[in-house]
Formats: structure tokens, C-alpha cells, sequence
């Protein structure tokens, strides 16, 4: 029941440094989300797959995608959408994709019948998905069902029929949440959380019982027996705690409202041009460092770096001064979140992935 994520891109704004612009897969037992798909991003998931295939014997199947969730509609986080989208209808997929962003409280008044016309920056995800949808990405051009929503936090609208619905929950027992964060134009972290999971009953330990014993313990039900009290938990091996991943897209250095067990979040400059930092909206990596004590978050990943940086030791280095766990990643790497919450960081290189140590 472990979470991974496939980090491919690390780059803010543009390429550089060797770094692709943001994407990344969220690979769940039940599915998979992708959290922003920037220039390119299919290019990057094909040579993703194919080396996933050669040095770890397995392939990501697409037909486990349910949606693509964007934190902002920056070009260099969405631009890869439509395209990939098209080559999925090529591929023949059949299943209903999700495509799920954040816009301004004034938009969603508009689009549930609201009677003022709302200012809106030319990043907004409204502009982009409306120009999408015309350029044909709608469910009967491609031959795939697709629902395309748009929210503020607390509202959510369909746009394929103007209703307002709730926060849509692409799949059974992992659940996903939107978390306000403060950028230049409307953005959000999301949240991806897995279900706890009991452990299994053990039935080398009741061998020696009855079988009506064995089913009351089976059923989290204690019992007396033998002039004993037996323990339903003693027969069960251990439970799997449920775990959770928060992703950012561009934010400035603020509280996230939730906590989580592994945060992803962007560390554009270092705490010399915290001023610049603080313009733009961006985060520094001591200030990533920061918001993550603040969501109580067990581990840190540092991404989405300036081109003004030739490495993330810098970074990595001001992050651990505030932070116990942190890893700083590069285009390639996989995040294993296991199941007693430790986290394992696969480091790219040209023969593969290898563990941090």
C-alpha cells in the first residue's frame, strides 16, 4: 500500500540547468493522479516509462490515470495538457479522465449564473479551459469521456454543464483535497491521502480455536474462552496506517491548512533573495523548510528551483537546517512513501535509480 511519486520536472518558469518544467505522477493501488503537466510532458512520460520498463521491470499504465489535478494555471504547469490529451484519444483510451483546477470566487459566480463579468489575468484556468475545450478536447472529439471542473476551495463547477457540484473523488479509497495557497494568480496545493488499512487476521495463531471463536476475533470482536479473555487485536497482524502527500504548485512561504505525512513544495530561491522571493510570490527552500513544520509534515521535498541555480545543494542545505527530513530532487526521481511512513528517495541516473543512503 505504498505511495510514489515521479517527479519530471524540477525547473520554475522555463528549462535550465538540464531541469524540464513541473510534472509529476501521484501513484496510488487505486490509480494514479499527475499534479500539473508543463511543456513537453508527455515527451518526459514516455522516456519515464520506457526506462521504469528497462531498469525496473515494470511499466506505468496509463489506463490507471483517473485525473490531472493543477495547482495554478501558469503556462509552464499546464501547457502540456492539451497535447497529451490528444495522444491519449491517439492511444485509444477509453476511460473517464478528471481535469481539476483552482480560479477565483468572482469566476465561479459567473459560471453559476452569476451577472457580473469577472477581471481575470490571461493565466486563469477558465481562459485555458474554455480554450481547450474549442481547440476539441471534450469528450466527443476525443472519444473519451472527460469532466472538466473548476473551483475556488469551497465551490466547484462541471463546466461541461455549468452545475455546481462537489470536490469530485476520482477514486475509491484515496481521497483528494485543495488547499488555498497565495501566488500571483489563484493556485492551490493538493492533497493526496490513502485509507488506513486493518491488518489481517491471523489464522496460524487460532488454529487451536473453534470455529465460532475464530469468527467473532475474525470480526474485531473480544471474547472469553477457556476462562480466558482473548484479544481480537492479538490475532491480527499489524494495520497499515493510512498515509498522505501534499503537492504545491508556485506559493509564497505561507501555512498550508492540513497536515500531511511527505510535503512537495517548491523551493525557487535561496534565503539570499528572499526579497525577490517574496515579489514574485515564490518560496525560498528555508521557507519550504518553514511550512513544513508548520503542516507537521514528516518529510520534505525540495523542487521547482530558479535557472538561476547550477545545483540543490544549496538548498538542501538551508532546508536542514530548520527541517529534520528533507531530500531535494531532481527530473527522474521517485518518492516511495512506505507503509511505516519512512520515506525512500530513488535518485535518477543513467543506469537507473539508486537509494539514497
Amino acid at each position: 500500500m505504498t505511495l510514489e511519486v515521479h517527479v519530471l520536472g524540477t525547473s520554475s518558469a522555463r528549462p535550465a540547468q538540464g531541469r524540464s518544467v513541473s510534472g509529476s505522477i501521484i501513484e496510488t493501488p487505486e490509480g494514479m493522479f499527475v499534479v500539473d503537466c508543463g511543456e513537453g510532458f508527455q515527451n518526459r512520460l514516455v522516456k519515464h516509462r520506457s526506462q521504469m520498463k528497462n531498469f525496473g521491470g515494470r511499466r506505468l499504465k496509463m489506463s490507471k490515470l483517473s485525473a490531472i489535478l493543477l495547482t495554478h494555471g501558469h503556462l509552464d504547469h499546464t501547457w502540456g495538457v492539451l497535447p497529451w490529451m490528444q495522444t491519449m484519444a491517439l492511444d485509444g483510451r477509453k476511460d473517464k479522465l478528471w481535469v481539476i483546477g483552482p480560479t477565483t470566487s468572482e469566476v465561479i459566480d459567473a459560471l453559476l449564473g452569476g451577472d457580473v463579468e469577472p477581471e481575470v489575468t490571461q493565466s486563469d484556468l477558465v481562459i485555458q479551459y474554455d480554450m481547450w475545450m474549442d481547440l476539441g478536447a471534450t469528450t466527443e472529439e476525443l472519444g473519451y469521456e472527460v469532466q472538466w471542473v473548476l473551483g475556488d476551495g469551497e465551490r466547484w463547477v462541471n463546466m461541461n454543464d455549468g452545475s455546481q457540484i462537489s470536490l469530485p473523488q476520482p477514486m475509491k479509497k484515496v481521497k483528494i483535497s485543495a488547499h488555498s495557497t497565495q501566488h500571483t494568480v489563484p493556485s492551490c496545493a493538493w492533497r493526496i491521502s490513502l485509507e488506513g488499512r486493518k491488518g489481517k487476521f491471523d489464522r496460524a495463531s487460532s488454529k487451536n480455536l473453534p470455529d465460532e471463536i475464530k469468527a467473532t476475533l475474525a470480526a474485531g470482536k473480544d471474547v472469553e474462552y477457556g476462562g480466558k479473555s482473548l484479544k481480537a487485536i492479538d490475532f491480527r497482524t499489524d494495520s497499515v496506517p493510512g498515509k498522505s502527500v501534499i503537492i504545491s504548485g508556485d506559493t509564497a512561504e505561507q501555512a498550508i491548512d492540513s497536515n500531511c505525512d511527505l510535503l512537495i513544495h517548491e523551493a525557487t530561491f535561496l534565503q539570499a533573495h528572499v526579497d525577490i522571493a517574496n515579489e514574485h510570490l515564490h518560496s525560498t527552500a528555508a521557507g519550504a523548510a518553514r511550512t513544513a513544520i508548520e503542516c507537521d509534515a514528516k518529510h520534505l521535498a525540495l523542487t521547482h528551483y530558479s535557472g538561476r541555480l547550477d545545483s540543490h545543494d544549496d538548498s538542501l542545505s538551508e532546508a536542514r537546517d530548520i527541517h529534520s527530513s528533507v531530500v531535494a530532487l531532481s527530473d527522474g526521481d521517485r518518492l516511495v512513501l512506505n507503509d511505516d511512513l519512512s520515506l525512500t528517495h530513488l535518485i535518477k541516473s543513467e543506469e537507473g535509480w539508486s537509494q539514497q543512503i
